[in-house]
């Protein structure tokens, strides 16, 4: 029988997985995966997101060969969304949302790049008491557990000490999760990230929009490289 692994995301992991052609990977690489996805909330009219959701990623639930079911756990993640992570993952286990969560073998879950514009020293704190609280709640379920530590911004969208702080919550996070033996982190940050220079940091420019400069969404050669690594990951920590 395959493992099967959901992957909640929005944008930036929509890109990864179609771009990185992480499905096709993972049946080359690790047959006995089947890597399902939840993207943002379909439309309250179900046929927009047919027609809009490849675009918009309100695509709800996709299965195993990345076909849209015409289905959603109801999850509401906004892009910056340690807090709303934590409420989910705390919430009782006849919750819809959570039950149909917990029912895959494996649950992969990230933040898009807002998380990482960190202005004070407080709001670092803040993430990392959400991210404490998420490892504590889900270490209690049997189910496997990856966090994706969360993308970084593009200097233009930036700020050195910003950018410093997203550092220190990456490797908080992946630090953090080592204290549970199920859960296991996946540093999508380190490897978008520039680690010396001016561009320190931030997302690497070989992986910025050359178009548009206020994008912080990893292009295309960042996803293809990316995907392998993501695919790779999967196959070494959840088969």
């Amino acid at each position: 029988m395959k493992k099967r692994i959901l992957f909640i995301h929005h944008s930036t992991g929509g890109l990864l997985l179609f771009f990185g052609r992480v499905r096709k990977l993972l049946a080359e690489k690790a047959p006995d995966i089947e890597l399902w996805d939840h993207g943002y909330n379909l439309y309250s009219y179900k046929p927009l997101s047919y027609l809009f959701g490849p675009f918009t990623f309100k695509t709800g639930l996709s299965d195993g060969k990345g076909r849209m079911t015409g289905q959603d756990f109801d999850i509401f993640i906004s892009n910056d969304s340690p807090k709303e992570y934590a409420e989910i993952f705390s919430r009782k286990s006849d919750d819809r949302t959570l039950k149909n969560i917990l029912a895959f073998n494996v649950v992969v879950f990230k933040n898009c790049f807002p998380t990482t514009r960190i202005e004070t020293e407080e709001k670092l704190e803040k993430y990392k008491k959400y991210y404490s609280q998420i490892f504590k709640s889900v270490s209690e379920y049997a189910n496997k557990f990856v966090v994706f530590t969360p993308p970084p911004l593009r200097a233009e969208k930036t700020r050195p000490e910003w950018a410093s702080r997203a550092r220190t919550l990456s490797d908080f996070i992946v630090s953090e999760s080592k204290k549970y033996g199920n859960i296991a982190a996946f540093d999508f940050f380190d490897l978008l990230a520039d680690s010396t220079g001016e561009n320190k940091n931030m997302l690497r420019r070989k992986y910025c929009n050359f178009f548009l400069s206020s994008d912080s969404h990893p292009n295309v050669r960042a996803n293809r490289e990316v995907g392998l690594e993501f695919a790779e990951f999967l196959k070494a920590n959840c088969s």
